[in-house]
C-alpha cells in the first residue's frame, strides 16, 4: 500500500481524511455553541439598533396614546347553513392630546361609522373572522373604514383599532 493506511471494503481510505472530518465536526459544534451563547453575553438588540424598551412600547402602546370607546356592533355573518353572528366592542387609539377632539368627532359621526362597519362585516364569513389573522385583518379593515368616514380628506388621526370584546357565535 502506498498512500492508504486503511481499507474499507475494497476501497483504500487516504490518510488524513478522517482527521479532517473530525476537525470540521468540532469546528461546527463550537460555532453552534458560540452562536447560542452570544445572546447571553451581548445585547444583540443593540447590534441591530433596537433597545430593550422598543418591544415594550410596541406591545403596550406609547404612553401618550389614549383609548376612545366607539360602540358595540352585532352583525350576522354570511353563512349559508347556519346563523352565526359576530359581536364586537370597538375602541380607537388616538394621540393623548387629540382625545377630546376625536371623541367629539366620533359622537357626531357615530351613526355613519356604525353603518359602514355593519355593512362591511355583514359580508364576512366565519372563516374570515376566525383566528388571530382574521382578528388582525378586521382591525386594519375597520381602521380604514373609520378613517374614510372621519377623515375623508385623508389626514387620519387614528392610530389603531382595538377590540374590547370579540365574540363569534
Amino acid at each position: 500500500m502506498s498512500a492508504a493506511s486503511e481499507t474499507i471494503g475494497d476501497q483504500p481510505v487516504p490518510k488524513g481524511k478522517g482527521k479532517r472530518k473530525l476537525v470540521m465536526a468540532i469546528v461546527c459544534i463550537v460555532c453552534i455553541g458560540a452562536g447560542a451563547a452570544l445572546p447571553m453575553v451581548l445585547d444583540v438588540g443593540k447590534l441591530f439598533g433596537k433597545s430593550k424598551d422598543d418591544g415594550k412600547e410596541k406591545s403596550h402602546g406609547p404612553a401618550n396614546t389614549a383609548i376612545v370607546p366607539f360602540s358595540d356592533v352585532v352583525v350576522n355573518l354570511a353563512e349559508e347553513r347556519m346563523n352565526r353572528y359576530l359581536r364586537l366592542k370597538i375602541a380607537v387609539l388616538v394621540a393623548h392630546e387629540e382625545e377630546k377632539e376625536i371623541t367629539e368627532l366620533i359622537a357626531k359621526k357615530k351613526v355613519a361609522m356604525k353603518s359602514v362597519i355593519i355593512s362591511h362585516l355583514a359580508g364576512k364569513t366565519l372563516k374570515d373572522v376566525s383566528g388571530s389573522v382574521g382578528v388582525n385583518r378586521l382591525q386594519r379593515e375597520i381602521l380604514e373604514k373609520l378613517d374614510d368616514v372621519l377623515f375623508p380628506e385623508g389626514h387620519s388621526k387614528l392610530r389603531g383599532v382595538v377590540f374590547e370584546e370579540y365574540v363569534v357565535q
